[in-house]
């Protein structure tokens, strides 16, 4: 179970009743509108409109069993953060009563303080690996992820989050073993990318691929075009650029039979469909979408990708 932790207690009660309680507290003042859509729920917006507006337009996770529980995101005023965060809304944004509030009136169950580093597992090769745990640091949403065109599907499936000051857009990228092997960040305010020290480029989302034991797989470039891909329902991976010859080992032998290259339009992309064919061994079949110059895939609709010619 994913429980919401306030330092040494926990919370157990759902989202739903929580926000139920406040409504009743603030005499209907906040969350006049609590809609129930499945695992999360739709609600007005207690940060505009002095929770006011008059169609919900925020949703909200309310689901024990997923790590993003009480996560939330307003569609509206792009307001988003955790259920703490949420409940300080009420109580004129001061956290320390929201946390007093909580524990109060929700937490019943002790655990044991202690300090958790972000587990190192060392196997033969000494490679390093991250413990999931640390996820949870990254588990906000930012408007950005909107703006780019990210669903809260795709959010959710492949862990995509953001730093706490809301300067970077966090993917997490894991082998193909499925270990989590570092975090990469892009800036929500430009085009700065963050990559990992001393880990060598992975193939991201190439763990879902082989989990899901899928079999023709789009390749991308950019994190960004591989999920738009998936959001389409076309499973993708990406290769942080055109390929390197460690990714094309791990490629050979992943089980992909058919790689379906969708490179940028421009040089770089020219050239890098040209290695990606030469790197790969020739019982493997390789269809490429020819996209427009200057353009990618995250540029393009559904509809204007589905249209282009392949080869």
């Amino acid at each position: 179970m994913s429980y919401i932790q306030l330092g040494n207690k926990v919370i157990t009660a759902s989202v739903e009743s929580i926000l139920q309680q406040l409504r009743k507290e603030s005499n209907n003042r906040y969350f006049k509108d609590i809609v129930s859509k499945g695992n999360q729920l739709c609600i007005t917006c207690p940060s505009h409109k002095e929770g006011n507006e008059s169609h919900p337009s925020c949703f909200i996770v309310d689901d024990n069993t997923s790590d993003m529980n009480g996560i939330w995101h307003c569609f509206t005023c792009g307001a988003s953060g955790t259920l703490l965060e949420l409940v300080a809304y009420c109580f004129n944004n001061d956290i320390v009563t929201a946390s007093e509030w909580l524990s109060e009136r929700f937490a019943n169950t002790y655990v044991v303080t202690e300090t958790i580093l972000p587990e190192i597992i060392l196997e033969k090769e000494n490679k390093k690996y991250l413990d999931e745990s640390i996820l949870d640091e990254y588990s906000y949403f930012h408007p950005y992820m909107f703006q780019r065109g990210l669903t809260e599907d795709v959010i959710r499936k492949f862990k995509v989050g953001c730093t706490p000051d809301g300067k970077y857009i966090t993917f997490p990228c894991w082998d193909e073993h499925n270990h989590l092997i570092g975090i990469f960040k892009r800036s929500t305010q430009g085009k700065h990318f963050i990559i990992p020290k001393d880990i060598d480029k992975p193939i991201y989302l190439l763990n879902f691929i082989i989990k899901e034991h899928i079999t023709t797989v789009y390749v991308a470039e950019s994190q960004f075009n591989a999920i738009t891909l998936w959001k389409w329902g076309y499973p993708a991976i990406a290769l942080f650029g055109t390929g390197t010859k460690e990714q094309y080992k791990i490629l050979k032998r992943s089980g992909i039979r058919h790689f379906i290259l969708c490179f940028d339009g421009d040089i770089a992309g020219d050239t890098g469909v040209k290695r990606f064919i030469n790197n790969m061994p020739s019982d493997i079949m390789i269809s490429v979408k020819h996209l427009p110059r200057n353009k990618d895939v995250n540029n393009l609709t559904k509809e204007e990708f589905d249209n282009l010619t392949i080869s």
